[in-house]
C-alpha cells in the first residue's frame, strides 16, 4: 500500500512535465502556423505589388505608344505637305493612268501593238488636256474683262434691295453695303485660279512622261501582281481588291462627271448664261469633291444669271443644275458604281478638308480615293483596325466583322441604308 502511494507520487511530476512539454509543442505549432500565415500574407502583398507595378508599367507604355504615334503622324503629315511639289505630279499622272487604262486595254484587245496603244492613249490625253487648258484660259480672260460689268450689276442689285427694304420701313444704309460691289475679291479669285493653272501647266511635261511610263508598266505590273497573289504571305489579295475598287470609282466618276459637265454647260448655254463652257468644266472638276463639290459648281452660274439675266433665269439655272445632280446622283451613280466605297459622311467631308489643306485643289479632288486607300491599308493591321473602323461607314464595318473576327456589340442596331452615314456612291456624300 505504501509502495503504491510512493509510485503515484513519483509519477505525478512526470505527468506534469509531459503536459508541459505537450503545451510547449502546441505553442510552437501555433507560432509556426502564425509565421506561415504571415509569410503567405507577405507573398500575397508582394504579388499584388508586382501586379500593380506591371499595370503601371503597362499604362506608361501604352501612353508612350500613343504619344509616339501622334508625334510620328505629325512628322509624316508635315513631310507630305513639304513634299507636295513631288507628290502632286505623281498623283495627277496616276489619276490619268487609271482613267486611261480601259482605253489602253481595249486597244490591246483589238491587237494594236503596245507601243502604238500607249502612244495613242497618251496623245488622246494630251489633246483633251490641251483643249481644257485652252478653254479655261480663254474663259478666264473673258471673265476678267467682265468683272467691272458684274461689279456694276452687284451695286445696282444691292441698291435695289436697299430701296425695297426701306419702302417697308426697315432702316438700311446703302453705304454699308457698297463693299459688296468691290471687285477686289473677284480679282483675287481670278489671280488664284490663274496661279493654279500655271502650276499645273508647268508640270504638264513631267505628268505626260509619268503617264507614258506608267502605261508601259501596266502589263508587267499585272504579271507581277498575279505572282504575288499566289504567295501565301502578305496581304496582296486585299491590296489588289482595294486598287480595283479605286480604279472602278475613278473611271465611273470620270464618265459621270463628263456627263454632268455636258448637261450643265448645255443647259446654261440654252439659258444664255455667260461662260457656260467654263461652268460646265467647273462642274466636271468639282464633281470629284465629295459632299459640297456640286453645290459649289452650281453657285457661280446662278449668281451670274441673276446679275445679267434676272431672277427668272437664275431660278431656271438653279433648278436645271439641281435636276442634273439628282438624276446623276440617284439614278446612274448607284447602278454604275456597284460596290459602295464605304466611308462615313463625316469622314468624306473631313477628308476633303484635310487633303485640300495638305495638297490644295488636287488633294481635294482626290480626297475620296486617297481616304479609301488609307482606310484599306489601316484595315490590314490588327493594331490599326480601330482607325479603319472609324473611317468606314457602318455598312462597311458590318461587312468587315466576319473577316476580322469581331463580334457585334450586344444590342447594337443593324445599320441600314437610310441611316445617318452613307456610302460614297450616294448623292448624300459625294454630291
Amino acid at each position: 500500500m505504501t509502495s503504491r502511494t510512493s509510485d503515484a507520487g513519483a509519477d505525478a511530476p512526470k505527468a506534469d512535465a509531459s503536459k508541459a512539454d505537450a503545451s510547449k509543442a502546441d505553442a510552437s505549432k501555433i507560432d509556426a502556423s502564425k509565421i506561415d500565415a504571415s509569410k503567405i500574407d507577405a507573398s500575397k502583398i508582394d504579388a499584388s505589388r508586382a501586379l500593380a507595378s506591371k499595370a503601371d508599367d503597362g499604362d506608361r507604355s501604352s501612353g508612350t505608344k500613343v504619344v509616339l504615334t501622334l508625334a510620328a503622324l505629325v512628322i509624316v503629315i508635315a513631310g507630305l505637305r513639304v513634299a507636295g511639289g513631288f507628290f502632286l505630279p505623281v498623283l495627277v499622272a496616276l489619276f490619268l493612268t487609271v482613267v486611261s487604262t480601259p482605253l489602253l486595254l481595249w486597244l490591246e484587245r483589238v491587237r494594236v501593238p503596245r507601243v502604238l496603244a500607249v502612244l495613242a492613249t497618251v496623245s488622246l490625253d494630251v489633246l483633251v488636256l490641251a483643249g481644257l487648258v485652252a478653254l479655261v484660259g480663254s474663259s478666264l480672260t473673258g471673265l476678267h474683262e467682265a468683272v467691272p460689268r458684274y461689279q456694276d450689276a452687284v451695286v445696282t442689285l444691292v441698291h435695289s434691295g436697299v430701296s425695297f427694304l426701306q419702302a417697308r420701313g426697315l432702316t438700311v444704309e446703302a453705304e454699308d453695303l457698297d463693299a459688296l460691289g468691290d471687285s477686289g475679291w473677284m480679282l483675287q479669285t481670278f489671280t488664284d485660279l490663274v496661279r493654279e493653272l500655271t502650276e499645273i501647266v508647268s508640270n504638264a511635261l513631267l505628268v505626260v512622261l509619268l503617264v507614258i511610263f506608267m502605261l508601259f508598266e501596266i502589263a508587267p505590273s499585272r504579271a507581277k501582281l498575279a505572282v504575288l497573289l499566289d504567295a501565301p504571305q502578305g496581304h496582296f489579295p486585299e491590296l489588289a481588291a482595294s486598287a480595283g475598287r479605286v480604279q472602278r470609282y475613278l473611271v465611273v466618276k470620270t464618265l459621270l462627271s463628263a456627263v454632268t459637265a455636258v448637261l450643265f454647260g448645255g443647259w446654261l448655254g440654252v439659258l444664255g448664261v455667260d461662260f457656260a463652257l467654263l461652268w460646265g468644266l467647273a462642274a466636271f472638276l468639282l464633281n470629284f469633291i465629295p459632299t459640297i463639290g456640286p453645290a459649289i459648281a452650281t453657285i457661280p452660274p446662278v449668281v451670274i444669271a441673276l446679275l445679267t439675266l434676272g431672277p427668272g433665269a437664275a431660278l431656271a439655272a438653279a433648278i436645271g443644275c439641281l435636276l442634273v445632280n439628282i438624276v446623276i446622283g440617284n439614278v446612274f451613280e448607284p447602278r454604275m458604281m456597284g460596290e459602295a466605297l464605304g466611308l462615313s459622311t463625316l469622314v468624306v467631308f473631313a477628308s476633303m478638308l484635310f487633303w485640300g489643306w495638305l495638297w490644295g485643289p488636287v488633294g481635294a479632288l482626290l480626297a475620296v480615293p486617297l481616304t479609301m486607300l488609307m482606310r484599306d491599308a489601316l484595315a490590314l493591321g490588327g493594331s490599326t483596325r480601330w482607325l479603319a473602323a472609324l473611317l468606314g461607314s457602318p455598312e462597311w464595318l458590318e461587312a468587315q466583322r466576319a473577316l476580322w473576327g469581331w463580334a457585334p456589340p450586344a444590342g447594337a442596331p443593324t445599320p441600314s441604308a437610310e441611316g445617318t452615314s452613307a456610302s460614297i456612291d450616294t448623292p448624300r456624300t459625294d454630291r
